[in-house]
């Protein structure tokens, strides 16, 4: 088939929808929804192109694999700016109380991880399977979060407002309470979703910072 002066500029903008930042949408829109319908490992690049309404070489124009697919969602659902937001906190100008603080990185982080339920669901049931994507993307997150509240906690030390042998490993913990609470709340029944962090998780990750931060305060 021949290709004529007149079809030439169509195609042309064709291409530039195709490679645009819609269809970029289109496929995490996609990948996202096939990845919870199918699972990671099942769902083909092939399937996504199709449900995206695009052809695999549009796919492979903005990502070079499924694995970059994942590591495109985690990074645009705001995840990885939410970390080094964290990792960049100037701790010498950290003047509220360390409850305050260490609430304040629960919550923001609850909040995240519920605005992107679909996506954590996701990370999370396809970790546990042992795919090894998604462990890894996983303990990537978690490793950087952890490491960042531990340098927090470590300056609360620093000024003898907290108590605590092994900083790091507590940062663990308050990582794992908050993760543990949203795993929790997303595979028990539950109301219709909505668009804010239900009360009941959001006052359950607030009583549990607030024991645990009354313990290494030594506080009653």
């Amino acid at each position: 088939m021949t290709t004529t002066a007149t079809d030439a500029p169509a195609n042309g903008r064709a291409r530039k929808l195709r490679r645009g930042p819609l269809t970029r949408k289109q496929i995490l829109d996609a990948s996202l929804r096939l990845f919870s319908e199918k699972g990671f490992t099942r769902a083909s690049v092939r399937d996504i192109a199709q449900a995206a309404g695009i052809t695999d070489a549009a796919i492979y124009y903005h990502f070079e694999s499924k694995r970059e697919l994942f590591e495109a969602l985690i990074e645009e659902r705001g995840f990885t700016s939410a970390l080094k937001d964290l990792e960049g906190a100037q701790t010498e100008h950290l003047t509220i109380e360390p409850l305050e603080a260490i609430s304040s990185i629960a919550i923001g982080a609850l909040a995240l991880m519920y605005a992107n339920r679909d996506l954590m669901k996701v990370l999370l049931v396809e970790a546990m399977a042992e795919d090894p994507v998604a462990m890894e993307e996983y303990g990537t997150l978690v490793r950087r979060w952890t490491k960042a509240e531990a340098r927090i906690l470590k300056h609360y030390i620093q000024l003898d407002m907290i108590q605590t042998e092994d900083a790091d490993e507590l940062a663990k913990q308050l990582v794992i309470a908050v993760v543990g609470a949203f795993s929790d709340f997303i595979m028990s029944p539950a109301e219709a979703p909505s668009d804010h962090v239900p009360d009941d998780l959001r006052r359950h990750i607030e009583i549990a910072m607030r024991h645990i931060v009354h313990g290494i305060a030594g506080q009653a």
